[in-house]
């Protein structure tokens, strides 16, 4: 295994630990044992403790920029995207397992109890969460944009709102879930996005996405 394999599975196993014993319950003593490494191993890559916790917090919200902004698709009506964006079961098991974070991705209530502890001791994490909600509200607009020169949504959409609107509920909703264990969102997300779509949609394309493709590929 190279160093830069080495250094990422320890920043992964640490998370899942910190997770489970949060920052201050956590010694390095018992991080190394649990992780079956030397101490030594750590300070190789890392300065103490503090360092690993926020590099390890950091590695989960990159593969969070991934999922929200990498994976994001470009090429399918902005309807079909509203649709499928609380459709995501699949691809966090996905990503889980291609990246060994599998765990903390399904218990998302754990990271943000250990995200928010972070925060109050890390400022600069909340820096990159930022970043990451900007780059995915971002997106959004972009997307919007380019689905009104397309014709699909009307031409006095204010996207920026939109698309604030959109990332507002999308956090708000895993958070609620998250905080209640409740999962009303993966019903009621789609529905939520379906009235978006009814407002800003442009009137008299047709209702299938498909339909209208059919109908951009005939003109």
């Amino acid at each position: 295994m190279n160093s830069t394999n080495k250094k990422e599975q320890i920043e992964i196993q640490a998370l899942i630990f910190f997770a489970r014993n949060d920052y201050e319950g956590s010694s390095l003593n018992d991080i190394a044992k649990a992780l079956n490494v030397t101490k030594g191993a750590i300070y190789h890559y890392f300065d103490g403790k503090a360092d690993l916790f926020k590099s390890s917090i950091l590695r989960f919200l990159d593969t969070m920029d991934y999922m929200l902004n990498g994976t994001l698709p470009r090429d399918i009506p902005f309807k079909v995207l509203l649709e499928n964006l609380f459709k995501m079961e699949e691809m966090v098991a996905e990503i889980g397992r291609e990246t060994g974070m599998g765990e903390i991705m399904e218990n998302y209530e754990s990271f943000l109890y250990l995200y928010i502890a972070g925060v109050k001791k890390f400022p600069e994490l909340r820096i990159r969460m930022e970043k990451l909600y900007y780059g995915f509200r971002s997106n959004l607009v972009n997307l919007m944009n380019a689905a009104i020169v397309k014709g699909e949504i009307q031409k006095d959409t204010d996207t920026e709102a939109v698309a604030f609107e959109i990332t507002a509920f999308y956090e708000g909703a895993l958070l609620l879930g998250a905080l209640s264990n409740q999962k009303d969102y993966i019903e009621l997300g789609p529905r939520v996005c379906s009235l978006i779509w009814e407002r800003i949609a442009e009137k008299g394309r047709p209702e299938n996405p498909n339909e209208y493709i059919q109908e951009k590929a005939n003109e």
